[in-house]
């Protein structure tokens, strides 16, 4: 009992003293939209609740920076963490700072120090191995397995021609984008169903909500107390399976290397070996310049969540569309059409240029559907924005849905999901505004292979199967991605 109280009072005084400290800080941003606060969680206490709350907190957030043109303030305890969506404010804050808040951190156990969490130092030494791993030479040689995987999805998708209505995304799209990445950026091959199995898609899915979970409620942030909790134990145990995948690959790829020389393995047409992006780390590994075993693992978890997890949503989010939108299925069948000819012959990379219509489908569904609503940035210095000046040791959330849904930004019909607005002589919108990708300094460095993947799978698609859905009954929840909560099931019919 004495422990306890003595505990509890520990507890009060740094909570004293981290206000005071903080106190400068509430002055410069007193004038900035909020949400009332609690003494100890600031605010937190408006996103406990799960994922439908959470998305629609982010949606009335993005609301009120629509209105008032300022960020808003989100208070974690005492520190604040500032919501932007104004397209100068994101290009000043995601050139200026690259360090990640200290929440990033309780996903260490998982990706560890990979390119999405790592801290900047770490960031900056491997993003100079690691930041041409997807250019367009790399990603052009994936073309023929990227025909092969999205074939046999669509296959695998015929079966449920006259069936019930089904949930794509989990049955089929997910194995689909996982199974891609492993034969490509891991450079393995042969991957048998006993790597790629719906395990591993559960165990994936339950980790990203047990982060979630754990990142809007303030008294699981201290890793001390978040141990002791049942939700620590499960989500070791799901991390214990996505690891399980990643070691296999890592140790068949070595196995392949150790049998065969590359390029005998896998080369352009032109005959110069293309490397993958588990082989440049292996390659750094087997000189001794950097990577160690455990920090390969960690890169390759963080290349399958970033490559599976965004590309699989947004083919999940452009099938709903498409098939509650017939006009623009049909566009974008008879622009298919016009290229292929009526024939199923495989996609080229030249092919990939020609697909303008298609390419606006995708890009007008990142902007309306972002796969990571909010990123977040450190600040490790004080700063001058448009409306105000952010003290160090602030956080910045940078709202990819309120940004791609202004309608300041583009324009009264910002809520209307039109590709054609695409079609112009100019980009639409602003760059700053269009932030699937990210933006800045510590943008995704997988853009060019996610839109030939994403091109490919919809040309076979559609050329062989018409998509009807009832997106009018989405309903949207978030956790560290944007989620269909209800109204997301698909029928597929044969073209004819």
């Amino acid at each position: 009992m004495v422990t306890l109280l003595l505990l509890l009072l520990l507890v009060v005084i740094a909570y004293g003293l981290t206000y005071v400290y903080r106190r400068p800080a509430r002055a410069l941003l007193a004038g900035l939209p909020t949400y009332s606060q609690l003494p100890f969680i600031g605010n937190m206490h408006w996103f406990m609740g799960g994922g439908r709350l959470l998305y629609e907190r982010f949606s009335e957030i993005s609301e009120v920076i629509e209105k008032t043109k300022l960020p808003f303030v989100i208070w974690i305890g005492p520190y604040p963490v500032l919501v932007i969506s104004d397209p100068e404010d994101v290009i000043i804050v995601t050139n200026s700072f690259v360090e990640k808040p200290y929440f990033y951190n309780f996903a260490q156990n998982w990706v560890g120090n990979g390119l999405i969490t790592a801290p900047v130092k770490v960031w900056k030494q491997n993003i100079k191995i690691l930041g041409s791993t997807f250019n367009t030479s790399v990603v052009g040689s994936y073309q023929n397995i990227f025909n092969v995987q999205a074939r046999r999805c669509v296959e695998k998708l015929k079966k449920e021609v006259g069936g019930e209505p089904f949930d794509v995304l989990n049955k089929y799209l997910t194995l689909f984008t996982l199974e891609t990445i492993c034969q490509t950026a891991l450079g393995v091959l042969d991957i048998s169903e006993s790597i790629v199995t719906n395990e591993y898609c559960d165990a994936f899915n339950r980790i990203v909500e047990l982060l979630n979970g754990r990142g809007f409620n303030i008294f699981k942030h201290p890793t001390f107390l978040y141990q002791l909790t049942t939700d620590y134990r499960e989500l070791q145990k799901c991390i214990a399976v996505v690891h399980n995948v990643s070691e296999l690959v890592i140790t068949k790829r070595m196995r392949e290397r150790e049998m065969e020389k590359e390029n005998a393995k896998n080369e352009t047409s032109d005959g110069r070996p293309i490397k993958s992006f588990l082989d440049i780390l292996l390659d750094h590994n087997e000189a001794n310049l950097s990577f160690t075993e455990k920090e390969i693992k960690f890169e390759v978890n963080t290349i399958i969540v970033g490559g599976q997890e965004a590309v699989s949503i947004t083919l999940f989010y452009i099938l709903l569309m498409i098939g509650y939108k017939p006009h623009i299925q049909k566009k974008l069948y008879d622009e298919m059409q016009e290229i292929f000819g009526g024939t199923k012959r495989s996609v080229t990379k030249g092919d990939l240029s020609q697909m303008k219509y298609c390419e606006a489908v995708i890009l007008e569904t990142l902007r309306m559907y972002p796969p990571v609503p909010v990123s977040f940035r450190y600040a490790d210095k004080a700063i001058q924005l448009k409306s105000c000046r952010v003290p160090e040791g602030a956080s910045f959330g940078i709202n990819a849905l309120g940004a791609g849904r202004s309608r300041r930004i583009w324009g009264p019909d910002a809520l209307e999901y039109r590709p054609e607005r695409w079609l112009g002589a100019e980009r639409p919108g602003h760059p700053a505004a269009f932030l699937a990708f990210n933006y800045g300094r510590r943008a995704c460095i997988g853009k060019k292979y996610a839109m030939a993947l994403m091109k490919t799978f919809l040309a076979h698609c559609v050329l062989e199967l018409e998509v009807h859905s009832r997106a009018d009954q989405l309903r949207l929840k978030m956790d560290l991605g944007l989620k269909a909560a209800s109204g997301h099931l698909i029928q597929v019919g044969l073209r004819t």
